[in-house]
């Protein structure tokens, strides 16, 4: 029964190199196979970009536009003296013009207005034109000078609405890179794997032919029976590290496919392999300046910084002065009025001020004092964020040596368990030595090789968190 067993997973794993295997899958055709079928990155990515398409919104603050407003107006409401005014008047007027925010904190308009008027009913006496139009051009600048003062309100609404974007930008990137490298990590875990399994298959045949190569001895009557028992708990122990290796890796491919949008746990594509003397002459990529989650950080001080102004100059009295100048003209026709309309006759002259100030000096105060203390708490965490990612980073970069030195050391040690258990295996042939000493020798040798790989894996999952950090991230 034991031996059906054997054979049944040995056959099992010996089919496991060879179904449907296709052509080889490189590390990157798999990055590309994620960033196009990963739901999460795809969204990231649009995030990403669209946020850096308005990263400059802030911008339109300070640029012109256009404004126009037009209305029809029948007014019969009663009037007290009908002679003058009419029992009916009918108007329509329609404005268009530019209008600016400047940097420096000044409002201008200019714009144009043609109004028409008909007065029904009115004494011609009183009211000899009852039907005229009448053309307006006006200029009109407004200066802060309290609230806004040099355009500070304007330009923190500038930088809130830009610091959210370009924030919202460089976490979306963040969350892309970290997404790419867990897909690098599970390539190679995956890969590494398949490594494992046939260090595991290896090692299963021994064992079973060692325990073959007993059960004929004690049938022949040349060895004693703790010998086969120890064959044959090395047998089991084996078909366990094997099996294990093969639900290990079945979730490896669960996760494997999973990153690029596959709900299956079965890969068919033969993995990019890595020989141990390529990684131990790979070196760290590049550290870039900041990482994009710090990037992010250092608008959300920017923002904090922002709000705390435009929250200040919110609060503060408005105070504006504000003058303009307009051409005007009349005429029943409605050509001729806005010709006149640009002849200095009948012009208009208007200088003003306007003030409004809150009341409730309380609230205004705590107000500002909250957004203050969020300012101060968001540069805090960018100086957190910065030594975080410079820590992290020197900490990668000592596993990633560390890892290296220890891959270098376990070859060294897999080479010379090799070389003990060929040479004790020989001996064994030979009649000198026991089954015992060679079934810890092959153990050694198996865990040898397994440690080595795991080293391996290690390093390869270190690289890719490292991109993380790179000038180009994990792409």
């Amino acid at each position: 029964m034991q031996a059906r067993s054997t054979r049944a997973l040995l056959a099992l794993c010996a089919l496991i190199p060879s179904i449907g295997f296709s052509a080889q899958l490189s590390l990157n055709d798999y990055l590309a196979q994620v960033q196009e079928k990963n739901q999460g990155i795809v969204a990231n990515k649009f995030v990403a970009e669209g946020t850096s398409e308005r990263e400059n919104e802030g911008r339109l603050i300070f640029r012109p536009s256009i404004f126009a407003n037009g209305q029809i107006m029948v007014d019969k409401k009663p009037v007290a003296n009908p002679q003058f005014q009419g029992d009916r008047t009918d108007t329509q007027f329609i404005t268009a013009g530019l209008q600016e925010n400047f940097d420096f904190g000044v409002r201008g308009s200019v714009g144009y207005t043609i109004f028409h008027t008909k007065i029904y009913d009115a004494g011609q006496t009183f009211v000899p034109i009852a039907d005229y139009n009448d053309g307006t051009a006006k200029v009109e600048l407004t200066a802060s000078l309290w609230r806004n003062l040099w355009g500070k309100e304007n330009k923190a609404q500038a930088d809130v609405i830009d610091s959210q974007a370009k924030a919202s930008k460089h976490v979306a990137n963040f969350t892309v890179q970290t997404a790419l490298a867990s897909a690098e990590s599970a390539y190679w875990s995956l890969s590494q794997s398949r490594k494992v399994i046939k260090v595991q298959q290896d090692n299963l045949a021994r064992a079973q032919q060692i325990r073959s190569w007993n059960q004929r001895r004690i049938n022949s009557g040349l060895a004693e029976r703790s010998d086969f028992l120890q064959a044959d708990s090395n047998l089991r122990l084996s078909e366990y590290q094997l099996q294990s290796a093969i639900q290990q890796q079945n979730l490896l491919q669960r996760n494997f496919n999973s990153m690029r949008g596959i709900d299956s746990n079965l890969v068919t594509e033969d993995l990019q392999p890595v020989a141990s003397s390529e990684l131990k002459s790979i070196s760290p990529p590049s550290k870039g300046e900041l990482r994009e989650d710090t990037r992010a950080a250092l608008e959300q001080q920017n923002f904090a910084k922002a709000n705390a102004a435009l929250a200040i100059e919110r609060n503060k009295p408005t105070f504006e002065v504000f003058g303009s100048y307009a051409f005007n003209g009349r005429d029943p026709e409605r050509g001729e009025a806005i010709s006149n309309s640009f002849q200095t006759e009948h012009s208009t002259t208007a200088v003003g001020v306007r003030f409004v100030a809150p009341l409730d000096f309380g609230t205004v105060k705590s107000s500002i004092d909250g957004y203050k203390k969020e300012q101060i708490a968001a540069e805090y965490n960018y100086q957190r964020r910065v030594f975080d990612q410079d820590r992290e980073w020197n900490d990668l970069v000592t596993r990633f040596q560390d890892a290296k030195v220890r891959l270098e050391l376990l070859e060294k040690v897999s080479d010379a368990q090799r070389t003990k258990t060929l040479n004790e295996r020989n001996r064994l042939n030979n009649g000198r030595t026991t089954t015992f000493q060679v079934l810890n020798f092959e153990l050694d040798l198996a865990a040898a090789d397994v440690q080595r790989i795991q080293t391996e894996t290690d390093l390869l999952n270190i690289y890719a968190q490292m991109k993380i950090y790179s000038a180009g991230g994990a792409k």
